[in-house]
Formats: structure tokens, sequence, C-alpha cells
């Protein structure tokens, strides 16, 4: 049995520390002089009060106007010598402050009932409600009493530079919602990363300008679900607060759009269509047309509902906003009477065959592969979304990690940042484009399986390492021919969050040299939209497939 591996002591300081020093280092022409001050403060702490004050930092005390509460009695950690006076220095240093000059009710979630009991006029019922008791004590005459005599009993600190923090975080991840687990998932040997250059000309943030609107984007998130709960004028005066974007920037303007969207959404569930279809009209992203074209029906304007479906048609984001177009500008255009050009969507059958298997401890697709082994003398795996994608990753590995400016935030990602955006392909589009044109079968098979040796367990969004062997990928590069490989990779390119998905069950290898992919269905399963437009894509490509629907008996 592996034994599990210990992280040394205080490991989480290195991380901190690792963190803001590469921030300092690669920003250091962006950060303020407030941040730097705050990075200078805690460098010149001793090991003890940084130690406390990244624990702190990092956990999730009570939210106050002075920054997170925390009760010193209430903290242990053993790596710190002495708690106490690593609190004294954080003090001294501005990096917290003991009980915080605040309002009695940003104190009361700190303390039990039963502390507050304590405190409180003797012959007050020990039955009376949290709430109850927290308002008669705010209505206590003598109120200033018993919080002096809690908060001489009970010493507590407010966590200062949060905010500071917060930009280093946002430089260093690209975002806020991440933390500092990406270091103990290193450490543990869970993952390890490709190397890339993290030059200043490739770095995402070029501007002061730019952090300040991520960090104001971030803000507004945080509000959202208050005003999606109110009625139309709270969502639209959120919409204002949203930052303008910085042109070039299609992170913040795919993350902007998102919000817009959930807004603009709330706002047409509340009837609101007028304002709802000028927020749509600022997203650049699905589902924004769909949805005014949606809007337009409803009210009443057929011809701009159908002007919409034309402009998705002729340039759509994804597959899915096309099929969107093509089914509901034809039902919009037969309901109003002016079809003229518009077609009923057609929709490709796969070639399909019905099996009755006795139901067993597999799951049913190993059990159609080696029901379909026994009858055709060949060789079926189990691959799912698993051997192209792999393919495609190993193929384009250097691509994948080439330093394209914005991609790359800090040394420990698994994909480039754009990696599930439209962006991904378009950045990088000349690059695709010759290495796809160069694919033929010898070429191939040496590259996938030359990098599939040398970066053997490195994290690749594309390559599920465990699904894949040398066996399999030798079988699939000589039986697969290159023209297929190139169709599918092209494909999945196009759209690399949606095509990834969907993908057959099984491929099977005949004793006669070739292959076939087949999609397995269970009793009462169905196939899934991005299914069906993988088995119409190979219809279109005749790349052999089938759809194997299966009975028990």
């Amino acid at each position: 049995m592996t034994q599990p591996i210990e992280l040394p002591t205080g490991y989480y300081l290195d991380n901190f520390k690792a963190l803001i020093e590469f921030v300092s280092q690669h920003y250091s022409w962006l950060i303020t002089t407030s941040e730097q001050n705050f990075f200078k403060t805690f460098q010149e702490l001793d090991i003890y009060s940084q130690r406390l004050y990244v624990r702190l930092l990092s956990r999730k005390g009570v939210p106050s106007s002075r920054g997170s509460l925390f009760r010193l009695g209430k903290l242990n950690y053993g790596e710190i010598e002495s708690i106490e006076s690593a609190a004294a220095v954080l003090d001294r240093s501005g990096l917290l402050c003991y009980n915080p000059v605040l309002t009695v009710q940003e104190y009361l979630p700190l303390f039990t009932k039963a502390e507050l009991f304590a405190v409180a006029p003797s012959g007050l019922p020990k039955s009376l409600s949290r709430p109850s008791l927290e308002q008669l004590l705010l209505e206590e005459p003598s109120s200033s009493d018993w919080f002096e005599k809690l908060l001489s009993q009970h010493r507590v600190l407010a966590v200062h530079g949060a905010e500071h923090f917060q930009t280093f975080k946002l430089c260093y991840f690209g975002n806020l919602n991440q933390d500092l687990t990406d270091y103990v998932l290193r450490d543990l040997g869970l993952y390890r990363y490709e190397s890339y250059p993290l030059d200043k000309q490739n770095l995402p943030f070029q501007s002061r300008a730019q952090i300040d609107q991520y960090l104001l984007y971030y803000q507004c998130l945080e509000l959202l679900e208050e005003p999606l709960l109110e009625d139309a004028e709270a969502i639209i005066a959120l919409s204002a607060q949203l930052p303008e974007g910085i042109d070039g920037d299609s992170t913040l303007a795919r993350r902007l759009d998102r919000i817009r969207l959930k807004l603009a959404r709330q706002l047409e569930r509340l009837n609101a269509l007028e304002q709802a279809d000028a927020l749509y009209q600022l997203c650049k992203t699905p589902p924004a047309r769909e949805r005014r074209a949606r809007i337009a029906v409803k009210q009443g304007y057929d011809t701009l509902a159908l002007e919409i479906c034309e402009e998705i048609i002729a340039s759509p984001m994804d597959q899915a906003e096309r099929e969107f177009a093509l089914s509901f500008g034809y039902r919009t255009a037969k309901r109003s009477g002016g079809l003229n050009n518009w077609q009923a969507p057609h929709k490709i059958q796969a070639p399909t065959e019905v099996i009755s298997l006795a139901q067993g401890e597999s799951c049913v697709e190993l059990l159609v592969a080696e029901h379909l082994e026994g009858s055709s003398g060949g060789e079926c795996f189990y691959v799912e979304n698993t051997l192209f994608t792999g393919v495609l990753g190993l193929y384009i590995w250097d691509i994948l990690f080439a330093p394209v400016p914005g991609a790359f935030f800090n040394p420990f990602q698994v994909a480039p940042a754009d990696f599930r955006t439209a962006d991904f392909y378009y950045s990088r589009q000349a690059l695709f484009s010759q290495r796809l044109a160069e694919i033929e079968h010898e070429s191939l098979k040496s590259r996938v399986l030359s990098t599939f040796a040398e970066k053997q367990g490195i994290a690749n969004p594309l390559v599920a390492w465990e699904a894949l062997s040398t066996e399999l990928l030798e079988k699939a590069l000589d039986r697969i021919p290159p023209s297929h490989w190139r169709s599918i990779f092209n494909r999945m390119l196009s759209d690399i969050t949606q095509n990834r998905n969907g993908l057959p069950d099984l491929i099977c290898f005949t004793p006669f040299g070739h292959y076939e992919l087949v999609e397995v269905k269970g009793p009462g399963d169905r196939l899934q939209k991005n299914q069906e437009r993988w088995l119409a894509f190979f219809a279109e490509e005749a790349i052999p497939h089938r759809v194997i629907h299966v009975e028990w008996h």
C-alpha cells in the first residue's frame, strides 16, 4: 500500500511566498505603492508571524467592515511557537489589529449563545432563541457594560491587507476562485506540469486599468445573487456597475458576458423584454442571439427574429447555435407564412442495430465489446472521449503549450487560460492548420508515440493517461486513415469545449485491418445532442460507425 506523502511543516507559507514573490517580480510595473508596501511588510516579518498571517488570510473568518474577524483564544497551530507573540508582531506591523472599532452587531457572530448569556443581565430565560437574545442585548440600556465585559474576556483579531492579496492572487491565477491548493497537489505528486515561458510581453495583464477592471468584475460577481431575487430596477443598476472591458481582453469580455446573460435572462422572466434585449446586444457569446430571437418573436417581430437567425447561420459561434437558428428560423418562417428559402432541418440517421444481451456485472459498454469480439473475432476497446482527444493532445502538445500572449498566468496550469474558448483555435489557427496539413501515417504515428513516451504523466487537458496504452495507440494509428484523423481533429479544434465530448463509446478493430466506432445505448438510454452531431459528421465524412441499442433478456 502506498504511504501518504507528508507535507513539510509550513508548506503553506512557502506556497504563499512563492505566489507573492512571483507577482512582485513579474508585475512590479503594475503593482501599486500600497501593494508593494504590503509585500515588503510581510517579507520583514519573522517566520512565526508570517505563518499566522497566512493561516488567518486563508481561513474564512467572520466578515466585518475592518476585515475578517477571529478570536485569539480559538487559534491553535502547532507549528507556531507562540500565537499570542506572533499576533502582537502582526498588530505592530499593521497586518492585523486587536478588538477593532466595530458595531456591536458585527461582533456578535463570533460568540456562542452560552457566551452571550454569560454576560447578559441575570434573569433572562434560557429558552430564548439566539435572535431574541441578541435583540434584547442590543436594546439593553447598559449595553456597553456587557459588551466591554465580553471583549475583556475574549480578544478579537481583525486581519488587514486581504484586499492587497486579492490583487496578487488575481495576477497569479487570473481569477479569484482558485487558491493555493494547486501547490498542495503539486507537492503531493498528484500533478506534474508542462514548462512554458512566462515572458513579460506574454503575461495576461498588461496595464493597471486591466487589473482594476478584473477586480471590479469580481466585486460585481459577489453582488450578483441579491439583484436576481429583486426587481428589474436592481438588475439594471448592477449591470450599469459592470466594467466596460479592455480592448483585446477576450477573457474579461467572456466573464462580463456571463454576468450579463444571467441578468438579462432574469429580466426576461420579469417580462422586462426591452431591457433584456438591450443587455443581450452587449454580449458576444451564446445564447445571446438565441434569446434575442425568442424575445423578438414574443414581441411579435418575426422579421427581426428571422434576421437574427440568418445572422447566426452566416456566422455561428458554435454548432448548437447554428442548429437553433435553422430550427427556430424555419418554425418562425412557417408560422408567419414566409418560408421562401427556409427548409426544415434534415436529420441524418446513423446505422442502428438492436441486440439482446444477458445483464451482467460489467457496464453495458463492456458487455457489448465482449459480444462484438465474440461475433467478429476482432478487438474492441472502451474509449469513449479518451482516444481521439488523447491522440489530438499528444499530436498538438507543443502548440497547446505555445507562448501565446495571455495564455499562461503561472507555472502550474494544466491548460492555457483560453483553452475552453473560441480564442483557443483562432489564436493558434496558423499553427493548427500547418500541423493538420502535415498529417500522414508515419509522421502522425511517430509524433504521437514519441510524445506519449516523453511527456508521460504531465498534465494535459486532452490526455487521460490512465485510459491510453501503447497497444491501443499503435492499433488506432495503424488502422485509422490519416484523412479521418484530420477531419476529426479539425472538428474538435473548431469548438474544443463542445466537440471533445460525445464521441462513441467503443472502437473495434476487425481481423481484416479495418476499424469501426460504436455508440452503445442501454435500455431506456437515448442519444444526446452532441452524440447526434458526431454521428452526423461521421456520415458526412464516411467514417465507419453505428449505434447499438441493448435490450436485456
